[in-house]
């Protein structure tokens, strides 16, 4: 079937034209306004049995509703009618083809219907598959030539060539390269950026290495353009030392969460200029057609001045959306080791009602990398809870020995999953680290206990394996275990929340040191004191626990072998399912899983498996 649907319909676009398809389409399958809504509520019911489902179709030669099966064909067989609309999915159905069709501009004002529902619903548009643009199908049809991805293809990878102590940039690199939804955000070429900035920018120059990594050549790579765009925006890390790969990957994700921002922010500028322009033009264009007209024609002036209104509503909001997602960060994003618990470091939550954070920045970064780590600090004299939620970009973990030895053990940790749990155990912060209670009205002990309240897309792991000290500098080669399926579900604030409520109901000695976690949430006893960020990723409500997902999938690992002084970094990235290889600079060779298991870890990145769509 070509382009153009099927011959049975082009003969009936001939006789009625698209208006009946563009009125059924609009009214009781899209429902593109309250009236559309409240037409289909009353008349979407089958002619013949009075049913109003489970799916039904339109005849689209006389408007004759009826249920799939029976009813519908029945409707044909006597009328002859052979067109219908299906009205759940929207999808033309031909009774002489005796299958569904496809029409481009059937499907065009489908497409036009969707938008005006979700701007009448005020939600997102809904999933569709993806369908190429005009632009790419011209470039399909140049391009005939395809490439085909096997088990043991090598595209996509590439060495990369150390220029002199430059490992720790090489695996990050790699690390980034294979993240999965920003290869397919760069491959996509999604990224637009000016060309007064275009030299500059460096989510340009990423934009350019994804396209060397999947071009098909096999040669190193040299990354001194990423490096040189790095030395100018952090010049902390200019110069040819060794440096940190943790500092350089958070240095990397700050400027191009900068850069993506400015971006969107130059974006907006220019949607606003061309609204206002378009504006301005229909305001010439209203005076023009209302000294025109005469005096007592107060009919069509009403009119047109309705839809310039209309029209400027709509400028209007979508230029408020562009410029909300192109918003600044409230809060500088750093790491969630950054806020350890114990020290006077965490005693800066002190107010019963924490502080709203601004519009949360939209950019590709953010949408991957963005967590929101909460914070509960209780006072201890009368329970006054101060809740902040801080977004973050990876969590740091210690592995030395615990301060305390409250919550199960004191030494140090053997895996991940320790580290974990002695991230978010609740901790004594001390008589040194007192806080001020605002219920109180006095400096006061407290607990602080932290727990993820959103997780990002892809979950960062830092391993703190140099410790520096005033007396001594060293590095921590405890083996840590680190699993190749991970589940996030016990350290989420919903479920923590749940098990303390359950534990809080078991009675216990009053002279118990921590208290119930209903209290710190707000709960029955306790004073309510939430908070949540005002931002897409970090401040959304918490899913729900029975629905939500919360399990991840390791797809990179970089370790640092030799010591503090001499050491090199290498990489351990997942090519494709169950297929993983090393990188060490310019040689890439194959390893297994029990390998990459068996590293010692650095920094462990994991992928969600299942995306809630949004």
């Amino acid at each position: 079937m070509g382009d153009a649907g099927c011959v049975h319909f082009a003969s009936y676009v001939k006789e009625y034209g698209y208006e009946p398809y563009s009125y059924v389409h609009g009214y009781f399958s899209a429902c593109v306004n309250k009236e559309a809504r409240l037409r289909k509520a009353l008349s979407c019911l089958c002619y013949k049995c009075g049913s109003s489902g489970p799916q039904l179709y339109c005849c689209l030669h006389c408007i004759y509703f009826a249920c799939k099966g029976a009813h519908i064909t029945e409707h044909y067989k006597h009328t002859k009618h052979f067109m219908a609309l299906e009205l759940c999915y929207g999808m033309l159905y031909c009774y002489q083809c005796r299958d569904f069709i496809y029409h481009s501009k059937c499907q065009t004002i489908a497409e036009r219907h969707l938008c005006l529902e979700a701007r009448s619903l005020d939600k997102s548009l809904s999933w569709r598959p993806w369908s190429p643009s005009r632009l790419e199908i011209e470039l399909l049809l140049k391009n005939p030539k395809r490439r085909h991805v096997t088990a043991l293809t090598s595209i996509g990878l590439r060495g990369l060539l150390n220029l002199g102590s430059t490992c720790f940039m090489n695996c990050i690199v790699q690390a980034l390269i294979h993240t999965p939804l920003l290869r397919d955000y760069f491959l996509a070429e999604l990224h637009e950026c000016t060309a007064k900035t275009a030299a500059k920018c460096l989510v340009c120059e990423v934009s350019r290495l994804f396209q060397e990594f999947y071009s098909g050549a096999r040669g190193p790579l040299s990354l001194h353009r990423l490096l040189h765009l790095i030395w100018n925006h952090a010049r902390h890390l200019a110069g040819y030392e060794q440096q940190d790969a943790h500092e350089f990957f958070i240095a990397t994700l700050d400027v191009l969460h900068r850069h993506c921002k400015t971006s969107m922010k130059e974006q907006a500028a220019k949607a606003a200029a061309a609204a206002a322009a378009a504006a301005a033009a229909a305001t010439d264009k209203s005076k023009s057609s209302s000294s025109s007209t005469q005096p007592n024609s107060h009919q069509p002036m009403q009119h047109s001045g309705s839809n310039y209104l209309q029209q400027q509503g709509v400028a209007q909001q979508d230029g408020a959306g562009a410029l909300a997602q192109s918003g600044p960060n409230a809060l500088p994003l750093s790491t969630a080791g950054n806020q350890s618990q114990g020290g006077a470091n965490t005693a800066t939550g002190t107010a019963n009602q924490a502080e709203p954070n601004q519009t949360q920045c939209n950019c590709i970064i953010d949408q991957i990398f963005t967590g929101g780590l909460q914070s509960d600090v209780v006072c201890q004299a009368c329970n006054g809870v101060s809740t902040t939620i801080d977004p973050f970009w990876d969590i740091s973990l210690d592995l030395g020995e615990s301060s305390n030895g409250q919550g199960g053990y004191g030494g140090p940790p053997r895996s991940l999953i320790d580290c974990l749990e002695r991230f978010t155990r609740a901790e004594h912060l001390g008589s040194s680290a007192k806080i001020k209670c605002n219920k109180c009205n006095s400096y006061q002990e407290s607990t602080k206990q932290l727990s993820m309240r959103t997780l990002p897309i892809v979950a960062s792991f830092h391993l703190k394996r140099f410790e520096h000290s005033s007396l001594i500098d060293k590095k921590i080669s405890t083996f840590i275990s680190f699993p190749a399926e991970l589940d996030m579900t016990p350290f989420m604030s919903q479920i923590m929340s749940d098990q303390q409520q359950q534990q809080s109901a078991v009675p216990h000695s009053p002279s118990s040191s921590s208290s119930s976690f209903n209290e710190r949430t707000g709960g029955a006893n306790g004073s309510s004191t939430g908070t949540s960020l005002n931002s897409d990723s970090t401040a959304r409500l918490p899913v729900d626990k029975n629905t939500a997902d919360f399990r991840y999938s390791l797809y990179a690992v970089i370790n640092h072998v030799g010591t503090l002084d001499a050491g090199h970094y290498t990489a351990y990235v997942r090519h494709q399912k169950d297929i993983w290889v090393k990188c060490d600079d310019h040689i890439i060779t194959t390893a297994t899983l029990q390998q990459v298991l068996d590293s010692e870890g650095y920094l462990l990145f994991y992928h969600k498996k299942i995306l809630e769509y949004e």
